[in-house]
């Protein structure tokens, strides 16, 4: 009896942990950074406030390379920009942020409690506009959680 109990608990945590699409005690929420040669060229700041989540992106100046991994990377701004249209599903979490006249799109995906990737979602114009310019879509960015 004992052995049973023990197995459909474990069964049960596999299942929940399946069907959130994260492990025990992994969290969306806090300070993530990508760094390239290291140095630190974003930052995404996510917090909780009234079961709502909020935050601030901070991304310096980079360039990738014909595969679309980041090849130079500037220091991000000091002053973050806000996020809004924050949308979580399960593991998954997309944003926008204002960016001039424009607006960026973006999703991040939680890997673990401390891993994540961050993700630009263009659109067909942005495509377009990459592609005159010579420029590859960016591959998604490590982001480690602080």
């Amino acid at each position: 009896m004992k052995r049973t109990l023990t197995l459909a608990l474990v069964l049960v945590v596999a299942i929940t942990t399946v069907s959130t699409g994260q492990s025990d005690g992994a969290s969306i929420t806090g300070s993530w950074t990508a760094r390239f040669e290291g140095r630190t060229f974003l930052r995404l700041e996510l917090k909780t406030e009234n079961g709502t989540i909020t935050g601030a992106l901070s991304v310096g100046n980079f360039e990738v390379d014909r595969l679309g991994q980041v090849s130079r990377a500037d220091e991000p701004p000091r002053s973050p920009t806000p996020i809004f249209d924050v949308k979580r599903r399960a593991s998954i979490l997309t944003f926008s942020r204002k960016d001039g006249d424009s607006i960026d799109r973006f999703e991040v995906r939680l890997l673990d409690a401390t891993n994540a990737e961050l993700k630009f979602l263009l659109d067909d114009e942005d495509r377009k506009q990459l592609a005159e310019s010579g420029v590859p879509t960016p591959k998604p960015i490590h982001l480690v959680k602080q």
